[in-house]
């Protein structure tokens, strides 16, 4: 049997927690992959989910890093550690997936990206929806029936507590919220899944006018609120419209609306509700609004890891790469300097911005 490809798992919040099941749910359903470490900096935390799949844990990332076992590291850290670890990583020689944002500045992106190519290793990025059926079965067979595509909307309308989320306990105090550390807001880290799909589903965009601003979290820097408009390449126009300040928070809901010339495609979190084409509505489902939006389940995290291993092991390009991963970073970044100088911000904007 072939050497199973080897995981560590850096960050063992809820998301990180997230990483591990997968990681052992392939490792029994696979014959190519291995989960070998754990990392938390809380050491009661890494030795109790170290203990319970009987692997090696640690507290620093260093410590992993030198494990020769370790061809894979799987980062789950605050968004700040993003990418100094992903970089720490690759110059271990490391292979690296990472959470969005894959860093808080485009900068640190860049050299992400700059570093793997460099060393000749893999960088992938969690953007898991893109692998969500319905929305795969939008971007491969339904677009092309909607004829010309003049039109993405998106809306994100979530709910996130100042005392149960961003003051839930000393570590979250510790950077979210704030610009230094979770570098952004709704945009950044709730909303950036959405903003990857409007790109992924209708190419790139080449200009951007934005509001963000902070209208009902007091005590957080970051914007709780943002609407966008954007143009993209191909001539379509977008619209984004963001917020975690919904109430009452039993109708929170995330819908994306592709519009062309032949018909429209309505997504409502991951699911299709609506399909109308040719003056016939072929689909409508009524939408189920949410009570709680932060639990992630796992099943779009276990398909996007197995199509990065395998990526590993057949020698294949991963999709969700490291440019990939910057492109809806850098969207929001222009929509945030766009807020804040109040112009249209045309894309690929200078690199060395910080926003």
């Amino acid at each position: 049997m072939p050497k199973r490809i080897g995981v560590a798992v850096v960050g063992l919040g809820s998301i990180g927690k997230t990483h591990v099941k997968v990681l052992k749910d392939l490792e029994k359903e696979t014959e190519f992959v291995k989960l070998v470490a754990v990392v938390d900096q809380i050491k009661a935390i890494a030795e109790k989910i170290g203990s319970e799949h009987n692997i090696q844990y640690y507290t620093t990332i260093d410590e992993v890093l030198r494990n020769s076992e370790v061809d894979v590291i799987s980062i789950a850290t605050p968004s700040y550690l993003h990418a100094p670890q992903a970089i720490l990583a690759i110059e271990y020689g490391k292979h690296v997936i990472v959470e969005k944002p894959m860093a808080t500045t485009l900068v640190g992106a860049k050299e992400m990206v700059s570093r793997a190519q460099r060393n000749g290793v893999k960088l992938g990025v969690i953007f898991q929806e893109r692998y969500a059926p319905d929305i795969v079965r939008l971007k491969n067979d339904i677009l092309k029936k909607l004829g010309k595509i003049y039109l993405v909307e998106s809306e994100l309308k979530w709910y996130r507590d100042m005392k149960e989320y961003y003051k839930r306990d000393e570590i979250a105090k510790s950077w979210r919220g704030m610009w230094n550390t979770e570098g952004g807001g709704v945009l950044t880290n709730q909303g950036i899944h959405t903003i990857d799909l409007m790109i992924w589903l209708n190419g790139d965009v080449t200009e951007v006018s934005g509001f963000i601003g902070n209208i009902t979290h007091d005590g957080i820097e970051v914007e709780d609120t943002a609407v966008a408009a954007i143009k993209y390449r191909n001539g379509a126009f977008g619209t984004i419209s963001q917020t975690v300040s919904m109430k009452p928070t039993n109708y929170q809901y995330r819908k994306i609306r592709v519009h062309g010339s032949d018909g429209f495609v309505e997504i409502t979190d991951d699911k299709i509700t609506t399909v109308a084409i040719g003056g016939k509505e072929e689909l409508k489902n009524v939408t189920n609004y949410k009570e709680e939006t932060i639990t992630q389940w796992g099943d779009l995290h276990k398909a996007l890891f197995k199509d990065f291993l395998k990526s590993l092991l057949q020698g294949n390009d991963f999709p969700v790469n490291g440019k990939e991963g910057m492109k809806s970073l850098e969207l929001i970044k222009a929509i945030y300097l766009s807020s804040y100088s109040g112009q249209i911000i045309k894309l690929p904007f200078d690199i060395n911005i910080i926003v």
